[in-house]
């Protein structure tokens, strides 16, 4: 299968460096064409700086797009119109407008679409997810998640933090993870409140974001995410009637990825406790991929991926809304 990776940043090569055998990379285009030369260089494939010529290759069967939030919609609404599968990085698009284009597309189009939320292939959320599915501990009462960056030096100049480029601050950036691992565990919300603030970095969007979510089960989700902790943090717990999940970590500059698991005694008090360590090198985006690349082959084009990421932008525009009319 030849396909073609529209930017050639650090997402990019993490998405070249984990695809499966049977994929062969035919073309790479960036807007800077040193940097798309050095990755063509790499992996001996073409290179452009103009997309429109990558996903019009006849020879291109998908398409990967690790641009930045500005170009994800327009590229692949683009790239569906020629009859090429996509896999689109999250968030999709800067806001749900953006992504309806893609929606749109997508409509006319029998192709696979693919929406690059990768935390649900983490292998402590796997293990999760089979504990919590066992329903051997009854249902989840709440979920509560902290996710956030260490920051860095001129970090508040980058593009995440132009409103033009990016759409939206540490809410759309990192907390549309957690809010598409809540639908993940738990199902959509229909009450959502929270706040948005700029606390330390001086820029036009937010760096830190505080909202609950409230499924039709009345399970809570509580998440915090803030591009000010001076170390990258990523923790995630999830409370069951007997029992409790804790997810620390997820690998590299998060720390190493560890699943917590505490089970409640007949008699209560202290639970028993099991801890199991995920030490090897990340391979959700392997997994994520190859997710992909299978729908391909099966020819699934369905439309679960689009409207999962559809519920995460609106979640996180309505969130936005209530910070901007002071509903909250």
């Amino acid at each position: 299968m030849n396909i073609a990776i529209i930017g050639a940043g650090l997402i990019g090569y993490k998405r070249a460096a984990n695809l499966p055998k049977t994929v062969k990379i035919s073309a790479v285009c960036d807007i800077v064409r040193e940097r798309a030369k050095q990755f063509a260089q790499k992996y001996s494939c073409n290179f452009t700086t103009d997309w429109q010529e990558a996903i019009s290759n006849p020879q291109v069967e998908a398409v990967i797009i690790s641009t930045t939030n500005n170009l994800l919609a327009p590229i692949a609404s683009k790239a569906i119109e020629k009859g090429k599968h996509v896999l689109i990085e999250k968030p999709g698009g800067r806001n749900s407008t953006d992504f309806r284009k893609v929606i749109s597309a997508h409509r006319k189009n029998p192709v696979v679409v693919q929406i690059g939320y990768n935390h649900r292939f983490h292998p402590a959320i796997i293990r999760a997810k089979e504990i919590v599915d066992s329903k051997n501990f009854g249902p989840v009462l709440f979920i509560r998640g902290r996710y956030g960056h260490g920051g860095r030096l001129g970090y508040e100049k980058e593009w995440r933090f132009n409103p033009k480029i990016s759409g939206g601050g540490e809410l759309l950036d990192q907390g549309s993870h957690l809010i598409d691992l809540s639908n993940y565990f738990i199902g959509p919300s229909n009450q959502v409140t929270g706040y948005t603030q700029r606390m330390f970095w001086q820029s036009p969007l937010e760096d830190a974001g505080f909202f609950i979510l409230r499924s039709q089960k009345k399970q809570i989700s509580h998440f915090s995410v803030t591009a000010c902790e001076w170390k990258n943090i990523f923790v995630l717990e999830i409370i069951l009637k007997t029992a409790k999940i804790q997810i620390n970590g997820l690998g590299g500059s998060y720390d190493h990825e560890t699943l917590t698991f505490y089970k409640m005694k007949p008699e209560m008090g202290p639970p028993e406790v099991k801890e199991f360590k995920f030490e090897n090198d990340d391979r959700s985006w392997y997994r994520k991929n190859e997710v992909f690349i299978r729908r391909i082959q099966k020819k699934d084009f369905s439309d679960k991926s689009i409207k999962e990421s559809l519920y995460v932008l609106e979640t996180v525009k309505k969130i936005y809304q209530l910070n901007k009319k002071g509903e909250v």
